[in-house]
């Protein structure tokens, strides 16, 4: 989930906060993220909306109430107003939701909502999208038609919202506050809080900037007498505590805090709460059981929210010191008892009510937005429109890229084939049992709904996400023949191109085999995602091996909210960024061509075929540690070897080798986009001790990596992408060719963990990797569990190179442990001479122990 929200008083990030709260608790180890909307529209924006609203509220209330007034009265500017707002949020907001790639966005911030509207109607937002308004009163800057749900905390607030934004998706939920906020013992709860067990709290909140008039009701109320106790709760307003300090005040009548961490204990402790904005506040303290009594409400959302509250029997207002006095001494001192409203209705509070997924055994069963109505609590107004979904969501410079290198003979498709051993009731896993799955899970799997269409002859192509995708059209089964392992249907799956008229992907399931094991290869084209994006969809189809009922979750405090770095942090992020990048535009102006091989010549054909290996984890990370070498970078030495082996005469000394690369996984999307770099880099051929040729694969790599090569690359994959389409395909046609590399290695860093499809448990997973024009040769390594699995995929003109290749990696690593293990493996001086022409250190000067 990803909480749309915004560092401008406490409620919106409070609200938010409530929300992963019951994430946590529907969905233990769900993944939340944050985004500051006014940090996203822009350096500068937050601190200049800020101290725009602190000077409003604070210095020119009337000036605020216009505006709020303007935005009410005149249709044609709070139309405007949203319009500008929301492109300008949602421009901005448009790359951190295709980095997070989340399943549901929620929004506590009326900008970031009007961005989210605005990605919606201009790009498709495919995602559900939930408003959760935060104020008791909506107004025209909460509310969007073209959410799936703008939720509201009261009936009463239902006819204002419906007004404020007509047509809207309405829904009504309980105060979104965290579950801490319930009436408990007040007695225990004043102790635990150092107040006086005499006297009767009465907190004064006015939220976490301590508008208003503070000191004159503080004033009032200390001078009821000793049998209130008033609490001042001066949030971030040092300012207002120093005065209220200052205070001549009878011992033990008023207590000064600033920021409370433990807000819902002092709530509950209190007889009453005095605020004046009707905001979070007192959601909190209507959930707590504490009355409310509003004083001198600020300007507009104050005063509206107060109105609204007093009309629905749920606060008290006063306007005055007298009226704010009598109301209390009535309250506390009198004989009336508690306000028979003060506490919310409790049924509603377990479910805040997160958009048709609130009653889900999964975040990935969420039914697509608009299927149905959300079920309670949340409940929705009549009449609920359809949602608009007119446009199209523009395809990445990077992955459109994929898409122009495509041709009738190289297809761009990447993808996994799983083996899956037999259900637990000893039945192979079958085409129905696997599509009532998909039909599951495809609502939440945005990545598989998206739909490739045209956007004109000079533009990118775009997303549009399908709300419903069939997934028969999408699953091949077939059944072999007793002896055959159905290495044939997969090798013609891998050879036919992806239909353009749907999501661009499909799965095939091989059934027949023996011993009841079934084979699924799932394939989606390379410009909707890379290896990392291949194995983020199959995480959302597959289950825990080991399923085990989970108690509700609690969020991790550490990870709760935003996180935040320094400006001078980010500066000097930014710096070395640019360093690393003009390194490496220096050294991509420096390579020369690729060599030339007797291998890289053009396709002709589509015909591709998969040979897979097996290689023990155990073995290969033993070897790493001997090298001092990364796995990936032992499996690319594995790989030099291997190639050096069965390449034809003359084997040349090197060749150059695309190998991808991710710098931070954490900002990346986790099913869709090509986020990862790429380095080249020269594998030696020539026949050395393996423990050499993994040293040189590594100083190599690491150089790459050191020298901002990824940097550099992803930089000119953006920039050409503002090129008009036709030259921005005939640059990624040209270069992306053995003019510049002669074979490619995907390394997925994710080890992917046993885990069971549609009751069938997952044994291996070989990933497959596409090829490029004149490069015949793809390596795709994941480690799994107990094993590192390789996929070779290969054109057909090099069908006898599959299983000499497969023998020659099994082969190298085992000369490797021989070597480790102390019996050495001597290299002629041509050999040696071979490796110093790649750019590696000979025997005699090995670097690696």
């Amino acid at each position: 989930m990803l909480v749309v929200s915004a560092d401008i008083g406490g409620g919106h990030d409070a609200t938010g906060r409530a929300l992963e709260e019951r994430v946590h608790t529907l969905w233990p180890g769900s993944r939340v993220g944050w985004v500051d909307t006014l940090d996203a529209m822009g350096p500068g924006v937050g601190r200049g909306f800020r101290r725009t609203y602190v000077t409003n509220v604070g210095s020119t209330p009337w000036l605020y109430e216009f505006f709020w007034s303007s935005v009410w009265r005149h249709h044609w500017f709070a139309e405007a107003s949203k319009w500008f707002t929301g492109v300008w949020a949602g421009r901005r907001l448009a790359p951190v939701v295709e980095r997070f790639d989340p399943d549901l966005i929620v929004s506590t911030y009326p900008l970031g909502s009007a961005g989210l509207a605005w990605l919606r109607r201009r790009r498709g937002l495919g995602v559900p999208v939930g408003a959760w308004v935060s104020d008791f009163a909506p107004h025209p800057f909460w509310v969007y038609p073209e959410l799936d749900l703008d939720v509201v905390v009261h009936p009463a607030a239902l006819p204002v919202a419906a007004v404020a934004a007509p047509g809207s998706p309405l829904g009504v939920c309980a105060p979104p506050v965290l579950e801490r906020f319930r009436p408990g013992d007040r007695a225990d709860a004043a102790r635990r809080c150092d107040l006086d067990p005499d006297r009767k709290p009465v907190v004064v909140a006015c939220g976490s900037y301590g508008f208003g008039a503070v000191e004159e009701a503080i004033r009032a109320l200390v001078d009821i007498g000793d049998a209130v106790q008033v609490v001042a709760v001066c949030g971030r307003n040092e300012r207002l505590a120093a005065r209220l300090m200052r205070l001549e005040a009878p011992p033990g009548r008023l207590v000064v805090r600033r920021w409370v961490d433990d807000m819902p204990t002092l709530l509950r402790a209190a007889h009453l709460l005095v605020t004046n904005a009707g905001g979070v506040t007192a959601l909190e303290a209507w959930a707590t059981g504490t009355p409310v009594v509003m004083y001198r409400p600020i300007a507009a959302h104050g005063a509206a929210n107060a109105a609204l509250m007093a009309a629905a029997g749920l606060a008290e207002t006063a306007n005055t010191p007298a009226a704010l006095v009598a109301g209390v001494r009535s309250r506390l001192v009198g004989r009336h008892p508690p306000h028979p409203l003060a506490a919310p209705a409790q049924p509603c509070l377990p479910d805040l009510g997160l958009p048709a997924v609130a009653q889900a055994r999964s975040p990935h069963d969420i039914r697509s937005p608009g299927d149905a109505h959300p079920p309670d609590p949340v409940r929705p107004a009549p009449g609920r429109p359809p949602v608009h979904r007119p446009a199209s969501w523009p395809l990445r410079p990077q992955d459109a890229f994929f898409l122009h290198v495509q041709s009738a003979t190289v297809a761009q498709q990447v993808g996994v084939v799983l083996e899956l051993g037999p259900r637990s009731d000893g039945r192979p896993l079958t085409g129905g049992e696997l599509a009532a799955l998909l039909a599951r899970r495809l609502p939440a799997i945005t990545t598989l709904r998206r739909r490739l269409v045209d956007r004109g002859p000079w533009r990118r192509p775009g997303w549009v996400v399908d709300r419903y995708v069939d997934p028969a059209a999408h699953l091949d089964e077939v059944r072999v023949p007793p002896g055959d392992d159905g290495s044939a249907a997969v090798d013609r799956f891998w050879s036919q191109p992806l239909a353009a008229d749907r999501p661009l992907w499909r799965i095939l399931l091989v059934a027949g085999l023996p011993d009841g094991r079934t084979r699924v290869a799932a394939k989606l084209h390379h410009c909707l995602g890379d290896g990392l994006s291949v194995i983020g969809v199959l995480q959302r189809l597959l289950d825990p091996a080991d399923v085990r009922p989970a108690g509700p979750g609690r969020p991790d405090p550490a990870r709760s909210g935003r996180p935040r770095s320094a400006l001078g942090d980010r500066a000097r992020e930014a710096a070395r960024w640019a360093g690393r990048t003009a390194g490496g535009l220096a050294r991509l102006a420096v390579q020369g061509p690729a060599p030339a091989t007797a291998l890289n010549r053009p396709l002709r054909s589509p015909r591709r075929l998969l040979f897979t290996c097996t290689l023990p984890s155990a073995d290969v990370l033993r070897a790493a540690r001997a090298c001092q070498a990364h796995a990936s970078e032992l499996m690319l030495a594995l790989t030099a070897g291997a190639l050096g082996q069965v390449h034809p005469a003359p084997v040349p000394a090197r060749m150059r080798a695309m190998f991808a690369v991710t710098r931070d996984l954490r900002r990346r999307a986790p099913t869709q986009g090509n986020w990862t770099g790429a380095v080249t880099l020269d594998l030696p051929l020539g026949r050395v001790p393996p423990r050499t040729r993994v040293g040189a694969v590594r100083q190599s790599l690491r150089t790459a990596l050191r020298s901002g090569e990824p940097e550099a690359a992803g930089l000119v994959m953006r920039a050409v992408g503002a090129l008009p389409a036709p030259l921005h395909a005939a640059f990624a046609r040209r270069v992306y060719t053995n003019r510049h590399l002669n074979v490619i290695v995907s390394y997925v860093p994710a080890p992917f963990q046993p885990q069971v499809l549609a009751g069938a448990p997952v044994r291996t997973a070989t990933p497959v990797v596409a090829l490029a024009q004149g490069v015949p040769v793809g390596v795709g390594v994941l480690r799994c569990g107990e094993t590192f699995e390789v996929g070779v995929l290969l054109d057909e003109s090099l069908a006898d190179f599959g299983d000499r290749f497969v023998a020659a990696l099994r082969t190298g690593l085992a000369d490797l442990l021989a070597e480790v293990d102390g019996e050495p493996v001597t290299a002629s001086p041509m050999d040696v001479a071979d490796l110093r022409q790649a750019g590696a250190a000979p025997p005699g000067a090995r670097r690696c122990s």
